[in-house]
């Protein structure tokens, strides 16, 4: 029996199932007796096409390399943007490059600007036969506008006069960090070089360009300088901070449970059983590492997640209510009334306050 056959002889028998468990059973059949029968649904066959549209783009991709461009057998026109601008195209077949520009006088008034490409020579003629310069398959680059450039066909950089003004991929080139333009497909880079920083920037772009990096690297460095004084602002605000401590823990009675100096806890007999880090980490008497504040989150000392607080509520790993605090007082998942903790309102003291003296608690009680 033909394949076509017996994929009507199943789909027939599957237009008479009923509509019970045994209709999938009868389309998994169908699909495969289909599949064995070579088969392709309408997706499947929309699925290989895309794939080998995407392997044959990654193939050529793959064979362009960083020389003088060959004539293409076949292939539409692509198109040359500056900036967000389409400024012309070019034609992988004519090896020319054809602009939106045109002639205003003469025998060609009219027409479209072109540079037309000997891919033997490497060099680029107008349509009125002015020279416009050249490429060559080590590099070197004649440009109208700019003299000699270099372009490393290994790392994509062009240099001018032994400094780097720019580089060139595939797609795109640019001057000192800004992209000058791009092409609307993979086309040798030593072209792309050319197209932008050969035939078309003037002495004058490139001049701007770099005093635009320079600018951004000035800026920037400014940027980063007032960053790093504000950070150490910070530290050193912190620093302070901590130092100043001065945090008294009460239970619901107004006993005293314990008390913060300086990041150094002590129970209600003022004896050292812990630390609090700026940092969040949380050290017992011994100075081993039993917890740690960390954002909003409450870890045990291996930093498994434990709790959370958000300043306001405290919860345990199950997102369940444990406590909250609320102008010095704490209070239970009920809302009664457990305790106090007086002297700050530092997020991460209070939550290591808990963490001490009301948090295991909580848990029991759970």
């Amino acid at each position: 029996m033909k394949r076509t056959t017996q994929f009507i002889v199943l789909a027939i028998v599957a237009m008479f199932a009923f509509s019970t468990p045994a209709e999938a059973q009868w389309g998994s059949l169908i699909n495969k007796a289909r599949k064995a029968a070579g088969i392709k649904t309408k997706q499947e066959k929309a699925a290989d096409e895309q794939k080998r549209k995407q392997d044959s783009i990654q193939l050529a991709i793959k064979s362009i390399t960083p020389t003088i461009p060959q004539a293409a057998e076949s292939g539409a026109p692509i198109a040359i943007k500056w900036g967000e601008s389409t400024i012309g195209t070019w034609d992988p077949v004519k090896l020319e490059i054809v602009f939106n520009q045109t002639y205003d006088e003469g025998e060609f008034a009219g027409q479209r600007v072109s540079y037309k490409l000997d891919p033997a020579t490497g060099k680029f003629t107008s349509k009125n036969g002015t020279p416009k310069g050249s490429i060559s398959n080590d590099g070197t680059i004649e440009s109208p506008n700019l003299g000699t450039l270099k372009f490393n066909t290994e790392t994509g950089k062009i240099v001018m006069n032994n400094e780097v003004i720019g580089e060139a991929t595939m797609l795109k080139a640019s001057c000192y960090g800004t992209t000058v333009g791009t092409y609307g497909g993979h086309v040798s880079p030593l072209l792309v070089a050319y197209t932008f920083l050969g035939a078309l920037v003037s002495p004058n772009q490139v001049t701007a360009w770099k005093e635009a990096k320079v600018k951004r690297e000035i800026e920037a460095a400014e940027r980063a300088a007032k960053a790093r004084e504000e950070a150490k602002a910070r530290e050193e605000a912190l620093k302070k901070e901590w130092a100043e401590l001065n945090v008294t823990i009460e239970d619901g009675s107004f006993r005293t449970l314990g008390r913060v100096r300086g990041g150094t806890v002590e129970d209600g007999s003022f004896r050292t059983i812990g630390r609090i880090k700026p940092d969040g980490t949380i050290e017992d008497g011994s100075f081993r590492t039993i917890g740690r504040i960390k954002g909003n989150t409450v870890e045990d000392g291996s930093f498994r997640t434990i709790g959370r607080f958000d300043g306001r509520t405290f919860e345990d790993s199950s997102f369940r209510n444990v406590g909250r605090f609320s102008s010095g007082t704490v209070e239970d998942g009920s809302f009664r009334t457990i305790g106090r903790i007086k002297g700050t309102s530092n997020k991460t003291v209070v939550a290591a306050c808990f963490y001490f003296f009301f948090f295991t608690e909580q848990l029991n009680k759970k």
